[in-house]
């Protein structure tokens, strides 16, 4: 039976019953990193053809191959565990694998088998499924945005969606034997999990847990990719061997309470450090087969795998060394040895509002007396703008505007202030805004702006709001004032989303940005300030 009855392929089974190739076996062979139908097409043996394999009269034949490519060739994750509730219970932490009555070795047995056969001479895809294609459509896709759901991605491993840093972990609390974990696999301290972060493996809406003490000694792991690398193309084999095979080959099983056993890092709890694995391979070589009695056409692949231990110590400084713009995001999820303690304090903090005053950069005291104006904010620094949008941007303008001084004593906009308590980047805890050129008129037309509303919600480059051109930013008051160590990146006009967007020091920086009508960003507490004059 091909394997694409049992992969996401089921839906996509090419064959075509009129083909007039009759050559049953191999009809096409080549080797390297990539699949298409040129090379497909380039490669079959003489006496069959494109046009006689596939009948192109419901869909062409470059989409047929291409499925081929992506959902036959390469082992699919269900035929390694067996079907797909299995896979969807193992990563989310149960299913016979975990906790069955059976002995273990029973359970076991297919996927050892598979190492031993396949699992170090063969393409893994990622995990997909033709039960979830349907599903996702509906709850993924959007007008604007079909292509949003249009795959059959389980939610732990949803690249379309999720997996913004290309990485995933698993962590493990115990083993089969009741040894302990290996040697040569490290164990850590887990700080805390908002479980709103993979609801549909713990099957809770929202609400979060801590991890304050200690607790059962925990193993994590994970990987990382290059999006277009060969870490890219191996990827599904990486997951394999961090996953399914570390369970067979060592006994290792359960998640850490309310959370996945396996998933993107975003979903995954906040944890001090993770070992770090790669899968790598040579050319693959990919073979497809044709039965002339049926016209079915099948696929497969051989290829070297090496599956190891990366270069660098950890996870972290795996993930630094290949995304360097990844690393204040990856800090947020690896803490480091040592860092729960702080990482707990702060995430009370902002959960809670338990302002302490025992963060070395945060909840800052900023008043009037210090010079600066209090305009509008949320979180632990709450004030709403007025209502009256233009009364709000007026006494947001005239503050501006009050004539700060220079060194030179020569007046110059007043600068504008955010400084936020829970961004997750120590580069946007306090930014300067200053204003190069004139603020356009309020209004809502064609070169008007509502000006407090781009700081607020909109953070939109037109009318005159552009880096270095119209305003600069900078992250010290002394370097805003001296005109040195400014930013060099920065985007816009993203609707709903305000200062700064992704603007950065030296890259763009995501999740940092505040919004009073939208979501997602980090900036839920924070305070906008305009610099006085009376002390500028």
């Amino acid at each position: 039976m091909s394997k694409a009855t049992t992969s996401l392929a089921i839906a996509l089974l090419v064959h075509n019953a009129n083909s007039q190739c009759t050559t049953s076996g191999t009809i096409s062979t080549f080797s390297g990193k990539e699949c298409n139908r040129a090379l497909f097409e380039a490669n079959l043996v003489d006496g069959c053809t494109v046009a006689d394999l596939f009948d192109t009269t419901t869909v062409d034949a470059d989409t047929k191959i291409a499925d081929l490519c992506k959902y036959d060739a390469p082992v699919q994750f269900v035929e390694i565990n067996g079907y797909y509730q299995l896979d969807k219970r193992y990563f989310n932490g149960g299913g016979p694998l975990i906790d069955s009555a059976e002995p273990f070795g029973v359970e076991a047995g297919r996927i050892l088998r598979f190492d031993a056969n396949s699992g170090g001479n063969t393409l893994i895809g990622w995990p997909e499924y033709a039960a979830l294609v349907g599903y996702n459509a509906q709850e993924l896709s959007t007008e604007e945005n079909p292509e949003l759901g249009d795959h059959g991605y389980p939610p732990n491993f949803d690249i379309v969606n999720s997996c913004d840093l290309n990485t995933v972990m698993c962590c493990f609390i115990d083993d089969v034997a009741d040894t302990g974990f290996a040697a040569e696999d490290s164990t850590t301290d887990v700080c805390r999990h908002d479980l709103l972060n993979s609801p549909k493996a713990n099957h809770i809406k929202d609400g979060w847990s801590v991890f304050p003490n200690a607790e059962t000694s925990t193993h994590c792991v994970g990987f990382t990719w290059e999006d277009g690398a060969d870490s890219d193309l191996f990827k599904g084999n990486a997951l394999y061997d961090i996953s399914l095979r570390n369970t067979a080959n060592k006994g290792y099983i359960k998640s850490i309470p309310g959370a996945p056993l396996c998933g993107c890092i975003e979903q995954m709890p906040i944890v001090e450090k993770a070992d770090c694995r790669t899968a790598t391979g040579g050319d693959i070589t990919f073979t497809f087969t044709h039965d002339a009695e049926t016209g079915e056409v099948t696929a497969s692949n051989v290829v070297d795998v090496t599956y190891a231990d990366c270069a660098e110590a950890d996870l972290a400084a795996h993930i630094k060394a290949t995304h360097p713009t990844f690393a204040d995001a990856i800090d947020l999820h690896l803490v480091g040895d040592g860092g729960c303690a702080a990482d707990l304090t702060t995430y009370l903090n902002d959960e809670q509002f338990l302002v302490a005053g025992t963060h070395a950069t945060k909840y800052k005291s900023i008043t009037e007396a210090d010079g600066w104006k209090f305009v509008a904010g949320e979180g632990i620094r709450f004030l709403p703008p007025k209502i009256d949008a233009e009364a709000a941007d007026a006494e947001f303008r005239a503050l501006i505007n009050a004539g700060c001084k220079d060194d030179g004593d020569v007046d110059r906009p007043c600068l504008i202030r955010r400084f936020c308590d829970s961004c997750s980047s120590e580069t946007h805890r306090d930014i300067y805004y200053k204003r190069l050129t004139p603020i356009p008129e309020f209004g809502e037309a064609e070169g008007q702006v509502y000006f407090l509303d781009l700081f607020l919600n909109n953070w939109n480059s037109q009318p005159a709001n552009v880096l270095n051109t119209d305003f600069e930013l900078y992250s010290t008051y002394e370097d805003a004032i001296a005109g040195t160590n400014g930013w060099k990146k920065c985007n816009y006009n993203d609707a709903g989303v305000g200062f700064p967007r992704d603007c950065g020091p030296e890259w763009n920086i995501g999740s940092q940005w505040n919004s009073y009508i939208r979501d997602g960003a980090s900036a839920n507490n924070h305070g906008f300030y305009v610099e006085l004059a009376s002390t500028a």
